[in-house]
């Protein structure tokens, strides 16, 4: 099978991780509703997290969920299939096929809507402002090198 012309006789890739100086979250997730292999339970991403209070970025608050989000999955509440004391599980049919997924309790944090980025990035600022009710929130969450979103409360 012939993948490139014939005028390309070598290809090189290089992958490089991306820098990150301030806090990162790791997490993992699956987007039942993409088209592409993101549909895969449990796909993850390494990313970045700034959180402006009152205008000012905050490195303690941007820390805190760091931690709280450090190799967990983010988990759609719409996907439970069952749970127990100690354990969820997910499931979920999408183009792909029929996932399942069973976790330890302790490393899954759930949402009540689906997982994009956007979504991830609304439900932190709201999370944010319920710690400081009384101080303007800003939250920027990624997804990967320079995708993400931005919110404001």
């Amino acid at each position: 099978v012939t993948y490139f012309p014939d005028t390309i006789d070598q290809l090189s890739l290089s992958f490089t991780p991306e820098a990150i100086d301030g806090a990162q979250y790791h997490y993992s997730h699956g987007l039942k509703k993409h088209d592409g292999n993101c549909q895969r339970i449990a796909h993850g991403h390494r990313s970045r997290i700034e959180i402006w209070l009152d205008d000012l970025r905050d490195d303690n608050e941007e820390a805190w969920w760091a931690s709280l989000w450090k190799d967990i999955y983010i988990g759609s509440e719409e996907d439970v299939c069952a749970s127990s004391a100690d354990t969820i599980e997910f499931r979920y049919q999408a183009q792909q096929g029929e996932f399942f997924l069973a976790l330890p309790k302790q490393h899954c944090y759930m949402m009540s809507t689906d997982t994009t980025v956007e979504l991830i990035a609304d439900h932190l600022c709201k999370a944010v402002k319920a710690r400081h009710p009384d101080r303007k929130v800003r939250v920027r969450a990624f997804e990967g090198v320079n995708k993400g979103a931005m919110v404001s409360l």
